[in-house]
C-alpha cells in the first residue's frame, strides 16, 4: 500500500475594489408656479370656462445648472464716486461647489467713453466678485449705468483666462442694473 500524505487544495479568490469619486447627478428641478386665485365671475348658463396661461417654470436640461440667482446689490442701486466698492453677489448653484472646470462667469456691460458698447468679463469659484476700481474711468461719464449678469461656464483645462473654448452649463439668468456716479 502506498501511503502518500495528501494536500488539500483550497482555492482563494481575491477581489480587488477600487473607489472613484462619482459626480453628482443634476436631477431637473422645476420651480414652483404661483396660482392666482381664483375669483368668481358670472357666467352664463352652459358656458365653457376660459382658458387661463399659467407660466410654467423652465425645466433644467440634464448636465445644466439652473439659472444663477442674484443677491445684491439691489436692482438700480446708486454707488458714488471712483473709489466705490461695489461687490456683485449670487447664490450657488451646486451645495457642493463648482468642479475642477466649471467657473462663474461675470459679466459687465456698460457705454465706454467713445461712446460703443462695453463689456467686461471675469471669473471666480466664489460667489462674489468686486468690480475693479479702474473700471469708472472707462466709463462714459453720462449716464454711467451697469447690467451685470452670472452664468456658469465649462471650460477646457482649469483656466478660464487661458482657454478659448468655454462652454455655458446654466440656464440664463436675469440682469440687474447698478449706477456708478
Amino acid at each position: 500500500l502506498d501511503v502518500t500524505p495528501t494536500v488539500p487544495t483550497q482555492l482563494v479568490q481575491v477581489i480587488y475594489v477600487v473607489a472613484s469619486p462619482v459626480p453628482p447627478t443634476r436631477t431637473p428641478t422645476r420651480a414652483a408656479t404661483p396660482t392666482p386665485p381664483i375669483t368668481p365671475s358670472p357666467t352664463r348658463k352652459g358656458a365653457r370656462p376660459a382658458a387661463t396661461a399659467t407660466l410654467a417654470a423652465p425645466v433644467v436640461p440634464p448636465g445644466f445648472y439652473p439659472a444663477v440667482p442674484l443677491q445684491a446689490p439691489l436692482n438700480t442701486t446708486v454707488y458714488t464716486g471712483g473709489n466705490a466698492v461695489i461687490i456683485l453677489e449670487w447664490q450657488s448653484v451646486a451645495p457642493n461647489g463648482l468642479r475642477e472646470n466649471e467657473w462663474y462667469e461675470i459679466k459687465v456691460n456698460f457705454t465706454a467713453r467713445d461712446g460703443t458698447p462695453g463689456e467686461r468679463k471675469s471669473y471666480s469659484k466664489e460667489t462674489r466678485w468686486t468690480v475693479a476700481s479702474n473700471l469708472y474711468n472707462e466709463v462714459a461719464p453720462d449716464p454711467r449705468t451697469f447690467k451685470w449678469t452670472v452664468t456658469v461656464v465649462r471650460v477646457d483645462g482649469i483656466d478660464p483666462l487661458i482657454t478659448t473654448n468655454r462652454t455655458p452649463i446654466s440656464l440664463g439668468g436675469s440682469t440687474r442694473t447698478f449706477i456708478w456716479n
